[in-house]
């Protein structure tokens, strides 16, 4: 799925009772409003409407949920004396999975007509992680994962911070029960205190794309919330106090908005988040907590019926929004008036869903306030996690039964009845090295070897295959290669790490790469260690890279960069007179191919690129050519003539933008041996390309 703020990932609010916006029992008019304000800032985010921190009005809400639901928590055990589990459980049940799973069923039914079959295995897991309120951990680990990068955004994205809260909902009872057993509100504070702490340290600390996601890197900002109950619950603002007081206490509550107001357009996208500007906007939403009561404060704009309707139908507008944005982005950025449609459609859906679906499910009595309302909220959950599963095991071509591939004597093709790989199984299609879990992670440093021993013999040549996955999506035409001459064949390769001295940058915001950098060292000492009889490498064209401890802006100056880095490799394993070859660059394109040609299954042509456009930023051509040292290229098989065409042989070419199936890349085969013969001096080529 991919799926990543990869890009910037959107946000789904939850929006307790009106009876739960209360000190006591009165309506907080501009708790509501600033409810409004998150939903609003978001949607117009998402449509490109708006500023571009939009995406922060989560974090809004996490503190909203955690003040909100932690107040309900204390009032119901300074009313009766304990904490209902059941009953709390099965209210949340009765107030979220009846629109949630409306959401659900209609996305990936939508899905099924209007989003690409190559996209419809990773929504219909999302669906059942979305349904399962764990879809935060399961895009936490797609965030990390180099497959996934490029893929259009999951229509389901949005349920990661519902996931989070249903999460907090489980747990946090737990906590807040335990904690005030010790009879003394110091301890329960102290007790919530602590987890904040905890948890905004790691988010400082051990930032990375996951902490987008995950939920210990969050709950500091519902404990933020929490806090403010605990603080609040028996100390209402006073509304009858001194003009200075009074004054002070509204710009507080002013003070709060700005600062929310002046973070939307100070972050970026590629701000880390959360991070220190997080904790400007958790601030400024407890000031607003606290302070939004104030005479002649922030109520007096929050407040307004306006508001207050949009923030009864938040959680709604925040469902539908989401899935609305990605189908209209799916042939390309959303314009002006594609964006206004979005947004006036969404309000409508979350309108008809918040008095058709919301407000009845929770007022209906046919299911009791405990038990039943959690085996009827599952129940809803599991037909929506049902229909994910049909979506994930759907097809929209059966495989041939002998796809010729590159070896085809025609090789355009203008529609496609059957495909290998079929496109919704194209993400999958790439090679033995991954699903043998041999591919280095971003993370880590270890080096992940991958040996196909076809050995003949105690002098088998030995051959290293080294690099990032553009050199992995040879590996399977390396294999048969290896079957044919015997070789011993190790494969070692690193997401998004070239074999270079390169000091490559990466993330949003962009820092070195220095998992990189070591795992380069390791894989030297091995490759000198074992002294192979030939180390194969290629790589992608267009890393970002830094120089001297700066990044790169100048795109020639980083393309110089990245041949220096490539070319210094080539002449180190020339100077351990270790042979090398590398292999060119495949040509880029301009979207994905499997999305592009699910879409186009009676038209192919509307996916073919110019061959051209997509070999700009070359870097190991010009790496070999500096070095003297052998290439093999084969664009003229992956792309014929002057166009790119995505279907050859009846074999789907790119499995996304930039990298071959492995069923392509096998059919490549013979045309790879032979360009390697000719590429390879004849000492070696007798050496390492000879049958037994």
């Amino acid at each position: 799925m991919k799926r990543a703020p990869r890009d910037e990932p959107p946000e789904t609010p939850q929006s307790p009772d009106r009876t739960q916006t209360a000190h006591a029992a009165s309506f907080r008019g501009d708790i509501q409003g600033l409810r409004a304000v998150a939903v609003l800032v978001v949607l117009l985010y998402h449509t490109e409407l708006g500023p571009s921190g939009g995406f922060l009005g989560v974090d809004v809400f996490f503190v909203l949920s955690g003040f909100l639901i932690t107040g309900l928590l204390i009032r119901e055990h300074e009313k009766t004396g304990r904490i209902s589990l059941p009953r709390f459980w099965a209210r949340r049940a009765r107030r979220l999975i009846p629109a949630s799973a409306l959401v659900l069923l209609v996305t990936c039914l939508a899905a099924r007509w209007y989003l690409p079959a190559s996209q419809w295995p990773s929504i219909g897991g999302d669906a059942i992680a979305a349904a399962g309120y764990f879809v935060n951990w399961r895009l936490a680990a797609e965030s990390v994962d180099y497959l996934a990068e490029g893929s259009l955004a999951s229509p389901l994205q949005h349920f990661w911070s519902l996931a989070i809260e249903e999460q907090f909902y489980v747990v946090w009872p737990l906590l807040i029960s335990a904690l005030l057993l010790a009879r003394s509100r110091k301890v329960a504070v102290g007790g919530i205190a602590v987890v904040a702490a905890a948890s905004l340290t790691l988010a400082l600390t051990t930032y990375s794309p996951q902490t987008y996601f995950t939920t210990h890197t969050r709950i500091w900002e519902l404990a933020a919330g929490a806090l403010c109950a605990m603080a609040f619950a028996r100390r209402p603002l006073p509304q009858d106090v001194s003009k200075s007081q009074a004054a002070l206490n509204a710009g507080l509550g002013w003070a709060g908005l700005a600062a929310i107001g002046a973070a939307l357009f100070v972050v970026r996208p590629t701000t880390m988040w959360p991070g220190p500007l997080t904790v400007l906007v958790v601030a400024g939403t407890m000031l607003i907590l606290r302070y939004g009561e104030a005479a002649y404060g922030v109520r007096t704009v929050l407040a307004r019926k306006p508001m207050t309707w949009i923030g009864d139908i938040s959680y709604s507008l925040y469902l539908w929004h989401w899935p609305l944005v990605v189908i209209f982005k799916v042939d390309g950025e959303l314009t002006v008036p594609e964006g206004l449609i979005v947004a006036g459609v969404s309000i409508v859906l979350a309108a008809l869903t918040y008095y058709l679906v919301e407000q009845p499910a929770r007022k209906a009595r046919f299911w009791a306030p405990s038990s039943l309302g959690i085996a009827g909220g599952l129940t809803l959950a599991l037909i929506a996690a049902g229909s994910g599963t049909a979506l994930a095991n759907s097809k929209s071509v059966e495989a041939p039964e002998r796809p010729l591939g590159a070896t085809a004597a025609v090789p355009e093709q203008e529609t496609a009845t059957a495909l290998a790989p079929p496109p919704e199984e194209a993400k999958e299609d790439n090679g033995d090295i991954y699903k043998r879990d041999c591919v280095s992670s971003y993370e880590s440093t270890a080096l992940r070897p991958c040996e196909f021993d076809y050995s003949r013999g105690a002098d088998a040549p030995v051959v290293y295959a080294v690099g990032d996955s553009k050199l992995g999506q040879w590996v399977p035409t390396l294999q048969e290669l290896g079957r044919k001459y015997g070789w011993k064949l190790v494969s070692i390769t690193k997401s998004g790490c070239p074999f270079s001295d390169l000091r490559r940058m990466r993330g949003n915001p962009a820092t070195e790469y220095t998992s990189c950098t070591e795992w380069n060292q390791q894989l030297l000492q091995a490759v000198e260690t074992a002294r192979p009889d030939l180390v194969i490498t290629s790589q992608f064209q267009f890393y970002q890279a830094s120089k001297d401890g700066q990044e790169l802006t100048d795109p020639e100056e980083n393309r110089q960069e990245m041949i220096r880095g490539l070319a210094q490799r080539l002449e180190l394993l020339k100077s351990l007179d270790i042979p090398a070859v590398t292999i060119y660059e495949t040509p880029r394109m301009k979207e994905d191919i499997a999305d592009c040609v699910s879409m186009h299954l009676d038209d192919l042509s509307a996916c073919a690129r110019p061959r051209d456009s997509g070999l700009k930023g070359l870097v190991v051509g010009e790496a070999s050519e500096q070095t003297d040292t052998p290439v093999v290229d084969l664009t003229e098989k992956v792309c014929a003539a002057d166009l790119c065409n995505p279907v050859i042989g009846d074999v789907l070419v790119y499995r996304d933008d930039h990298h071959l199936t492995a069923t392509f890349a096998r059919s490549l085969t013979p045309f790879f041996d032979e360009k390697l013969t000719q590429a390879l001096d004849p000492d070696l080529v007798f050496k390492v390309l000879t049958r037994d």
